[in-house]
């Protein structure tokens, strides 16, 4: 359909100055318009109306305008020195046509007013209240209404001012719109949307009752939904949500589920219900049991930049990169117990129980694009070094070239299946990837295997085979090829293979991006299992992966942001679960119970693998924190257990240095914990 001009109108007035902010049509000849400056930071404003052919005069106003249902009474800042409400009423003479904005009272003036401006104004759905949006808080003008020739009570003769908390503030998002305010349909509270909260004042006392965490992204909009018996609000956020709220029941008891403000990009766990997530402004701390935050770990206050966390095994130590270097931490006390220089951190890999780190850095990886302009990619290098945890001592360090792709992820180090050598994806002298295999006991060079064989251009990833520590699968795009690191020989390729495996070696995973979940047979190649049919669903990015006991295979589909889990043995789905954001790092636990999510929202999952045929199951969710009414006094008798133990040991401690004789020293310990044992009995519970 084309539009074709018809005709050109202008308004009255001088309108150099001015432009056209929104206009408002009753008909073709009958319409209002608010004219303004075009420069934010200029709050002057300007309303004009035409009715008939017949112009009314120019109103001038400042910041914030309003207008009830009718369009017949304007609510704006007619003052330049301070934001004073003024009402104007529309007058139209019947017999000469002619109409104009007639000022009729200044409302009551609110708190500090001649200072903080006015960034909205705005009518509730029945023009009983004008609400007004300050920088510091909001105002509310209650007009009251009349039922049966009755006037209802008013809220308050006045202006009522509901002030923010100290450091949240109103902002402007665009001209004479901000954050809103909204009243319940019983007149009892007021809830307004700022940030990514919700404030609930009370309206008698005019006190600010609650604060709720409404959205994980900025509030956008909120609006009132008191329609007959409901007593609702809709908000809507930039997190691409849109939630309904029941203020009758908004003082309900809350229970939080912690969350970190930034997305979570990795997930490391422990053998202990512990796991560490990585962010990009510091390290967090969980408790998988109960999905509690226990702390968020930073070594710089400020412009921290973290990219990599593992934790070990026991959950005593944490290895983290941050902003150029290699820390320890210590997960109890939370304090740095060794800190080293190392910038580019791509890797970190435990070793040995956790008593061995191995670090990938690339130091010069920044200045990548500079060296490909340059024509020389083989100057990136790639440093390997194995520490000792917690001392930090450098075992041994080597280092070799490498190439970086242009939208692929570092291609990681690993360790074959007995722990005897250390397989790199290197280049050879004509810049292709190649292997690197280098002893895993002292670093030192061993052999460089030759992709040629295989015919593989292009290197996504490499998987030490677990049953045959001489292999390692070299991924690609279109298929794996198994590769032999002692006789450099190329063994079997298996098509549309992509690096998931069993613990065994023997089955792998095959999830196209258009669609379909199978496993394959890695000795033959062949499909053995089909999970999901090849169905056209469109192209998205998928992610699947074995549980750590093999008997389940997780899948995640970003289309419909959908976790499905299906059984190994008759491949039946036994869950489907929506996620309420999109996932960015998937990990099965140690015994294979449950699989835990990290999503864009900053929220850590842990979802129970509950199998029907599985009754053990049962018992194990039944041993969950969340099933236990009584667990938060467990939490604190255990905490004071702990302490307890605690104080034992620093009396323990405090009796050897004060006594020399080692004889003497064992009587006080022992008389020592007698007492205490006697002053604290119910510890020892």
């Amino acid at each position: 359909m084309r539009g074709n001009l018809v005709d050109t109108f202008d308004v009255p007035g001088e309108n150099e100055d001015w432009e056209i902010l929104t206009m408002e049509f009753f008909s073709p000849t009958d319409y209002n318009v608010v004219f303004w400056s075009g420069s934010i930071n200029d709050m002057r404003l300007r309303l004009d109306s035409c009715r008939g052919g017949n112009y009314s005069n120019s109103e001038r106003f400042y910041s914030a305008l309003a207008m009830n249902k009718h369009r017949s009474r304007a609510y704006g800042c007619a003052n330049e020195d301070n934001f004073e409400v003024s009402v104007f009423d529309f007058v139209e003479d019947e017999e000469s046509g002619a109409i104009s904005w007639n000022l009729v009272e200044s409302l009551p003036r609110f708190e500090n007013d001649d200072k903080e401006m006015l960034l909205q104004l705005r009518l509730d759905q029945h023009d009983r209240m004008l609400l007004g949006t300050a920088g510091k808080g909001f105002v509310i003008w209650d007009f009251g209404s009349k039922l049966k020739d009755e006037t209802e009570s008013r809220l308050t003769e006045g202006a009522l001012y509901l002030p923010l908390p100290h450091g949240v503030r109103n902002i402007t998002t665009r001209i004479m719109q901000s954050n809103s305010i909204m009243v319940s349909s019983r007149l009892d509270y007021a809830v307004a949307g700022v940030r990514k909260n919700l404030y609930v004042w009370c309206l008698p006392s005019g006190q600010l009752a609650k604060v709720l965490d409404a959205h994980f992204g900025r509030i956008i909009q909120l609006e009132p939904l008191t329609i007959g018996n409901w007593n609702n609000l809709v908000t809507s956020s930039i997190d691409r949500s849109v939630k309904v709220w029941n203020i009758n029941n908004i003082f309900e008891k809350v229970h939080v589920i912690d969350r970190h403000e930034l997305q979570i990009d990795d997930i490391s766990l422990s053998e202990v219900d512990m796991a560490v997530t990585v962010t990009r402004s510091c390290v967090v701390v969980w408790e998988t049991r109960s999905g509690r935050l226990l702390a968020k770990l930073s070594d710089s206050a400020l412009g921290a930049i973290v990219t990599h966390a593992e934790i070990t095994p026991d959950g005593r130590y944490i290895i983290s990169s941050e902003t150029g270097k290699f820390l320890v931490w210590n997960r109890v006390s939370e304090q740095v117990v060794f800190r080293d220089d190392q910038p580019g951190i791509q890797q970190i890999t435990l070793l040995d129980y956790g008593y061995k780190v191995l670090t990938v850095s690339v130091p010069n990886i920044n200045q990548r694009d500079i060296l490909a302009a340059a024509d020389e990619a083989n100057r990136l290098t790639a440093i390997t070094t194995l520490r000792s945890v917690p001392e930090g001592t450098i075992l041994f360090r080597f280092e070799f070239p490498i190439r970086m792709i242009t939208g692929m992820p570092f291609r990681k180090s690993v360790m074959t299946a007995d722990n005897a050598y250390i397989v790199v994806v290197t280049v050879d002298k004509l810049n292709k990837d190649c292997l690197g295999v280098y002893s895993a006991t002292n670093g030192a060079f061993v052999s460089k295997i030759m992709l040629k064989g295989c015919s593989i251009k292009e290197v996504f990833a490499l998987v030490p085979m677990p049953h045959k520590a001489n292999q390692v699968a070299v991924i690609s795009s279109e298929k794996g090829s198994v590769m032999d690191i002692k006789t450099k020989k190329h063994i079997r390729s298996i098509a549309k293979w992509g690096g998931s495996i069993t613990r065994d070696g023997k089955c792998g995973l095959y999830a196209p991006t258009r669609g379909g979940l199978e496993m394959l047979e890695l000795r033959k190649g062949t499909t053995v299992k089909t999970f999901i049919p090849k169905v056209a669903e469109g192209v998205f990015s998928v992610i699947c992966i074995f549980t750590e006991n093999d008997e389940y295979v997780a899948y995640y589909h970003s289309g419909r942001k959908t976790i499905r889990v299906f059984r190994t043995g008759d491949t039946e789905m036994i869950a489907n679960y929506r996620l309420q954001a999109e996932l960015t790092a998937i990990k099965s636990s140690k015994d294979g119970r449950a699989i835990v999510l990290g999503t864009v929202d900053g929220c850590m999952s842990v979802l129970a693998i509950v199998d029907p045929k599985k009754q053990e199951m049962i018992e194990y969710l039944n041993e969950l924190p969340s099933r236990d009414e009584n667990w938060k006094a467990k939490l604190a008798k255990m905490k004071a257990r702990v302490g307890f133990k605690a104080a034992i040991r620093g009396a323990t401690i405090s009796s050897r240095y004060a006594k020399p004789n080692r004889g003497e020293d064992e009587d006080v310990e022992g008389e020592l914990l007698s007492e205490i044992t006697e002053v604290v009995p119910v510890a020892m519970d």
